[in-house]
C-alpha cells in the first residue's frame, strides 16, 4: 500500500506540497499552519530521507490508481475509492506512541549517533578493533568519538547496558514491538541487525511503516535521555531541543512574554518585523496555550474579523481590505484551535 494514502482526506482538500514538507520537516510558518489544520503536525519530520522524485512518484502512483484527485490549486483529496481503501488498511497502520514529541529532535541525527555509539562499545566490549563502523556524517562521527573517550574508562559497557534496558523495559510496556525491533536492528560485535523486510516479517508490520515505527523509537529514546542522567543523556542530549520552537523563534516568544512590544524586540534583535511576526506565528501555531491571546489578537479584533471570516478557517479567503495578513493568520490559528476543543 501507497505509505501516503493515510495523509489524505475525501471531506477536506490537502495541499500536496504540505505534506511533504511535513514529512521532511522543512518548517516554513505556512507548512507548519497547514500541518495543524489537517491534523498531521505530529508527523513532522518522520521521514527526512523522503525526496522530491520519490514523493512525486508516490502522488502519481495514487492518482494513476485512481485514489486520489488534484485540483489546479496543487490541492488532493481522496476519491470514493480512496476513501474505501483507507478504512480497509486503515487497521493494519502503524499508530504511533511518541509523536506527541514530534518536535524534540532530528531522529535521523539521532538514530545514526546511537547505533554507531552501539557499534563501537560493543565492539570494545569484545576488545575488538578491526571492524568497519557505520558510515554516517562525519560530524555525528567526531561526537560518538569524543564520548566514547570520555566514558570508556567509566565502566561505559555495564553503564550502556543498563540505561538500554531501563529505557527498553519501559518501552516493553508502551509497545513490545518497537523494543523488539530497536534491540535487533543494533549493529555490534559479529552482528548486522535486521533489515527493513525481515523487521516487517517478524512484526507483522507493513514495510512502508518500518521507518515510521523507527521514528517513533528514536523519538522515545530522547524524551528517555532527556530525563534520564546516563551514557544516553550524555550522548544524545546535544540533539534535543528545548522547544518546539526554533531557536530565534523561542528568543522573540520569551521577550514577548515579557511585555516587550513587537517593534522593540525587532530594534532589540536587529530582525525585521516581519520576522519577529513569523516567530509569533510559529508560537501560536506550536504553543497555543501558552499565549496570551488577549494581547497577541485582542478579543476587540477578534470580533470584528468575525463579522468576515465565518465557517471551517481552511476554507477562508484572504482580504487585504480587512486585515493584514499577519491578523488574518493568527485568527485563522485561533479558530482552528477553538474547533479542536
Amino acid at each position: 500500500m501507497n505509505k501516503l494514502l493515510r495523509f489524505f482526506s475525501y471531506h477536506q482538500p490537502r495541499r500536496i506540497r504540505v505534506i511533504e514538507n511535513t514529512l521532511r520537516s522543512r518548517r516554513t510558518v505556512a507548512t507548519l499552519f497547514w500541518a495543524r489544520q489537517y491534523g498531521i503536525l505530529e508527523w513532522l519530520g518522520a521521514d527526512r530521507a523522503l525526496n522530491r522524485q520519490e514523493y512525486d512518484q508516490l502522488i502519481n502512483q495514487l492518482v494513476d490508481d485512481k485514489l486520489l484527485v488534484i485540483d489546479d490549486q496543487s490541492q488532493a483529496s481522496l476519491t470514493e475509492e480512496g476513501a474505501k481503501v483507507l478504512k480497509n488498511e486503515e487497521e493494519s497502520f502503524y499508530i504511533p506512541s511518541f509523536y506527541d514529541w514530534y518536535w524534540l529532535a532530528n531522529t535521523q541525527r539521532v538514530i545514526q549517533r546511537l547505533f554507531l555509539a552501539i557499534q563501537v562499545v560493543s565492539e570494545f566490549s569484545y576488545h575488538q578493533r578491526k571492524y568497519v563502523p557505520l558510515a554516517i556524517p562525519y560530524g555525528e562521527m567526531i561526537a560518538v568519538k569524543q564520548w566514547f573517550r570520555q566514558n570508556y574508562h567509566h565502566d561505559l559497557v555495564k553503564s550502556l547496558y543498563n540505561d538500554l534496558h531501563r529505557f527498553g523495559s519501559a518501552l516493553e510496556s508502551e509497545d513490545p514491538r518497537m523494543t523488539t525491533d530497536l534491540f535487533n536492528v543494533m549493529i555490534g560485535y559479529q552482528r548486522s541487525g535486521w533489515t527493513i523486510n525481515q523487521a516487517a516479517q517478524e512484526l507483522q508490520i507493513k514495510i512502508n511503516d518500518i521507518q515510521y515505527l523507527r521514528h517513533d523509537e528514536m523519538l522515545a529514546i530522547s524524551a528517555y535521555a532527556r530525563n534520564f542522567p546516563g551514557p544516553l543523556q550524555q550522548l544524545l542530549l546535544p540533539l534535543i531541543n528545548e522547544s518546539p520552537l526554533n531557536r530565534s523563534a523561542q528568543v522573540t516568544f520569551d521577550l514577548y512574554t515579557q511585555g516587550k512590544p513587537m517593534k522593540l524586540i525587532a530594534q532589540e534583535r536587529r530582525l525585521k518585523e516581519n520576522t519577529i511576526k513569523e516567530h509569533l506565528l510559529e508560537a501560536a501555531i506550536l504553543i497555543p496555550d501558552k499565549l496570551d491571546w488577549d494581547i497577541l489578537l485582542p478579543g476587540s479584533k477578534r470580533d470584528e474579523l468575525s463579522q468576515f471570516y465565518k465557517g471551517e478557517p481552511t476554507a477562508w479567503k484572504f482580504d487585504e481590505q480587512i486585515a493584514s495578513f499577519y491578523e488574518y493568520r493568527l485568527y485563522q490559528i485561533f479558530q482552528g484551535i477553538t474547533n479542536e476543543k
